[in-house]
């Protein structure tokens, strides 16, 4: 599983996801509105990624939102120079606010909890905690998929699927790095788990702009090799689909 986003490490191409008959063969998902959304959001822009356009149907329907943000980013660019002189724990959390309210959440209602990005794993318990605080059999809960390569977000995808089971909740996962690293062609993925969300022209136009409020995830910090986007075109390329995909059931 490769991880790595640079030049050289762009991950499984777009134009292979779109080839992908497996892709285009899952169910549409069949939602009805929940009393409340409950978003576990493992870094800034994770939310707006995995699940942009859904949040946008959430909104137009005025169900509740509630962001868990579970770190504060502060760790994306680990070897960057530029990166030092600037405060990444403070600017991508405003970052995520301004794509909310792209989205149309005005007033976004938002629990961080300042884990260390990279070590949410050893704060599970806390992750738990906080969603068995919120717990309701009528809420829908959005978090990362238990596997989709990144450890914060396998951990905040397994602390979902563990109290959402316990409590009955309704949770649905999405996918942000399973895109990069899976293979369209494999079992990779949990296909039979899978359903496909249909965006309308306006809601994927919208997620787009939403997305370039993330500007220290999707431009250059600096000059430097390792002040990169994260986020460069040929990764942008898998978040600006039709259409989102989730995992709902299963176990993690």
């Amino acid at each position: 599983m490769e991880l790595t986003v640079s030049r050289t490490h762009l991950g499984t191409p777009e134009v292979a996801w779109q080839q992908s008959e497996r892709l285009h063969a899952i169910a549409p998902l069949q939602l009805d509105r929940p009393r409340r959304a409950i978003v576990l959001a493992p870094h800034p822009d994770d939310e707006v990624l995995g699940a942009g356009g859904l949040l946008q149907r959430l909104i137009a329907s005025d169900v509740e939102i509630e962001l868990v943000a579970v770190t504060n980013g502060e760790g994306s660019h680990p070897n960057g120079t530029a990166a030092r002189t600037r405060n990444l724990g403070e600017l991508r959390p405003q970052e995520s606010l301004t794509a909310l309210r792209r989205l149309g959440c005005r007033a976004p209602v938002v629990t961080r909890l300042n884990l260390p990005d990279g070590r949410v794993a050893d704060h599970e318990e806390r992750v738990c905690e906080e969603l068995v605080d919120r717990a309701h059999e009528d809420d829908l809960w959005l978090a990362p998929w238990w596997s989709d390569g990144h450890p914060d977000h396998d951990a905040c995808g397994r602390s979902a699927a563990t109290v959402a089971r316990q409590f009955g909740v309704r949770s649905l996962s999405y996918l942000v790095w399973a895109w990069h690293w899976a293979d369209p062609r494999s079992g990779d993925l949990p296909w039979e788990d899978c359903r496909q969300y249909e965006l309308e022209d306006k809601a994927t136009a919208r997620k787009r702009w939403s997305i370039e409020a993330f500007r220290s995830q999707v431009r250059p910090l600096g000059p430097q090799p390792g002040d990169a986007p994260v986020l460069p075109p040929e990764v942008l390329s898998r978040f600006w689909r039709s259409f989102e995909v989730f995992v709902q059931g299963g176990r993690a």
